[in-house]
């Protein structure tokens, strides 16, 4: 595919080791003897990733590549940009993803013996070799599915590339709801339900008992927590993958649930009545295929 990029940005994290012990405001006691042992785990991590960003950096700038260097958590328009960088790990790539709709994005995982970086498709060793790809435009564009979240009418959808959770505000409560999947509808009592992308079935999905799938298929996963069977109920609606053009829908039977969208920063109230449709985005996340 021929594409030419002309407004570039380069998104990095703050490192953990610079914020829980470089920052002035940490709050990690150093002279606990579990915490000194992380922070040399912190300080190593630290420094592949901060040599990991002046590589890259030195690579764009080598290439003539002209670029906005921002660190995550900036009030950023990301609407100027048609190839975002990200230097981080997934939660670096997932912070652009959501202000992204039809931007080109490249993940760069800036300490992969740390970091699982999932969404990075690069890293310091092999990035130059992407790079000259791109300015020689023999690229193919892959993508990363997302799922269209809407709780309710009257609120604006969000698209999530990872998961959303559906939980109770306070995580020793039951979740109280109906679940919908295609002509069934069921009540249930359980933790709440994960619902996730293809790209996001090796994070909590999977640890809870789903299945990893191919993380460019075009398919999503659904499985209620700890289901409850107190009163011996018959569920069938346990988790299963659903494919394009069908949908979840969840209705709260909680004065206080949450949903909560790519982690714990973006969340919806979810209230009783109020009603979670989960479906596929039309707009996937735009990456490089290696």
């Amino acid at each position: 595919m021929t594409m030419t990029f002309k407004n570039v940005l380069l998104l990095y994290k703050r490192s953990a080791y610079k914020i829980y012990f470089l920052d002035k405001r940490g709050s990690l006691n150093p002279r606990n003897a579990i915490v000194k042992k992380e922070r040399k785990r912190f300080e190593a991590s630290h420094q592949d990733h901060y040599a990991t960003l002046k590589s890259v950096s030195r690579c764009l700038l080598s290439h003539g590549v002209r670029y906005t260097e921002c660190y995550r958590g900036r009030k950023i328009d990301y609407a100027r940009y048609d190839l975002i960088i990200t230097v981080g790990g997934d939660g670096t790539f997932l912070e652009a993803a959501r202000h992204c709709s039809n931007q080109v994005m490249i993940g760069v995982n800036s300490a992969p013996n740390h970091s699982v970086g999932r969404f990075c498709i690069a890293n310091a060793a092999n990035f130059e070799k992407i790079l000259k790809r791109i300015l020689s435009k023999k690229i193919q564009i892959a993508h990363f599915q997302r799922l269209r979240v809407k709780v309710d009418k009257d609120v604006e959808p969000i698209d999530a590339l990872n998961d959303i959770l559906m939980c109770h505000q306070n995580p020793a409560m039951l979740c109280r709801y109906y679940l919908k999947i295609k002509d069934r509808v069921e009540e249930q009592r359980s933790s709440g339900i994960w619902i996730s992308t293809p790209a996001g079935s090796s994070g909590a999905i999977h640890s809870a008992g789903g299945k990893i799938i191919s993380q460019f298929d075009k398919k999503l996963q659904y499985l209620p927590r700890e289901l409850y069977a107190g009163k011996n109920e018959d569920y069938r609606l346990t988790g299963g993958v659903l494919h394009q053009g069908e949908k979840i829908l969840v209705t709260s039977l909680m004065r206080k649930g949450v949903v909560y969208l790519d982690g714990a920063h973006h969340k919806h109230l979810f209230p009783y009545g109020s009603v979670l449709e989960v479906k596929f985005s039309p707009h996937p996340i735009k990456t490089i295929k290696l």
